[in-house]
């Protein structure tokens, strides 16, 4: 004889809106926090436009990692005096790349060709960014290289720890940076005839000093879009002028500098195109150097080596660590990357 199954027992309006009650408040409170983190990035992400916020921020990373920060001016001293150079001029902020100063890079830019065209079809064919935050930038500049690639080709990330290039960063940082980014930078342009995004003049949030290289590899000319920025003196003049013509309301929403405030103020006079051979490039603090790139003219497009050094932990490559543990320098110049490659914090990469 067939078993009756047991009818389902409807809920009591009672136990319904218990529990209705219990999904609204689940619900409000995944709201709630995923607001206040969102008011913390913002937050975060604000201070480091202002010389107050970027010195808490600074001190923050002191206080919270004592001995790292001590080890870094510590170290620094001795491979500095081993590698003195004052090529990347601290009143200034940059010093402009001699290839024949430069060891290891007529092996970088093969390589970095050669990866380049490896990737390129992919990123043809790619929809772009599903996140809104970088939809626009996708339009003209995409970030070729993964940290896969890394992994793949050590020779990109020796390079960009290389005593050529890092004992610029350290005599002008005074400290062992923190390699953030090695990167391939692919800019086309984006349609329209309107500077969009970081094609307009700014300055970079990500640390109180910072150095990016930006390294040509193919010929650039003005139709290829160079990046061009202003040293730091003339930037900083440019800046107060620009803020004495704002409203405070204005300066507040403004995080760019548009061509016509920099041409009120004389502000184009200094201004430098990075052009040249492939080899030709900069070594540039872009959080004091105000700056813009990627202003591509139809039917061509740049391709650079991108490297970004910073003075504080920021989101970004995770680097093969154990490659360099003998090496205290380089050690420290990567070690953080574990940390920083999962960290929350949100600091767009303004790359040029």
């Amino acid at each position: 004889m067939a078993e009756h199954a047991e009818p389902r027992r409807s809920l009591t309006p009672l136990h319904s809106l218990f529990w209705y009650s219990v999904n609204m408040l689940r619900r409000t409170a995944r709201h709630a926090t995923k607001n206040a983190n969102r008011v913390k990035r913002h937050a975060y992400h604000r201070a480091r436009y202002t010389n107050a916020g970027r010195a808490a921020l600074a001190l923050s990373d002191v206080v919270t990692s004592p001995g790292d920060a001590l080890r870094r001016h510590t170290v620094v001293r001795t491979y500095n005096r081993e590698h003195p150079t004052s090529r990347m001029d601290r009143h200034d902020g940059y010093a402009l790349v001699d290839p024949a100063r430069l060891p290891g890079v007529e092996r970088i830019i093969p390589l970095a060709l050669e990866l380049f065209e490896e990737k390129k079809r992919q990123l043809e064919a790619s929809t772009g960014p599903a996140n809104e935050l970088h939809a626009k930038k996708w339009a003209f500049m995409r970030s070729v290289l993964n940290n896969r690639d890394l992994y793949e080709h050590p020779d990109l990330v020796d390079f960009a720890l290389s005593d050529g290039l890092l004992s610029l960063v350290t005599n002008y940082l005074g400290t062992v940076p923190h390699l953030n980014r090695v990167d391939l930078l692919y800019s086309v342009a984006h349609g329209g005839e309107e500077a969009i995004s970081s094609q307009i003049y700014h300055l970079d949030p990500e640390g109180r000093r910072q150095a990016k290289l930006f390294l040509n590899l193919r010929d650039v000319g003005p139709d290829e879009g160079p990046f061009t920025f202003i040293p730091a003196a003339e930037t900083q003049r440019i800046v107060n002028a620009v803020k004495q013509r704002r409203s405070a309301d204005e300066d507040m929403q403004m995080a760019r500098y548009l061509d016509d405030e920099l041409a009120a103020v004389n502000g184009f006079e200094k201004a430098i195109s990075v052009t040249g051979p492939p080899g030709s490039g900069v070594l540039v603090d872009t959080s004091r150097c105000m700056h813009f790139g990627s202003r591509v003219k139809p039917g061509t497009y740049r391709l650079c080596l991108y490297i970004q050094y910073c003075s504080s932990r920021e989101h970004g490559n995770l680097f093969d660590v154990s490659r360099y543990e003998r090496d205290p320098i380089r050690h420290l110049a990567t070690v953080n990357s574990r940390r920083a490659a999962t960290s929350g914090v949100f600091a767009p990469h303004q790359m040029g």
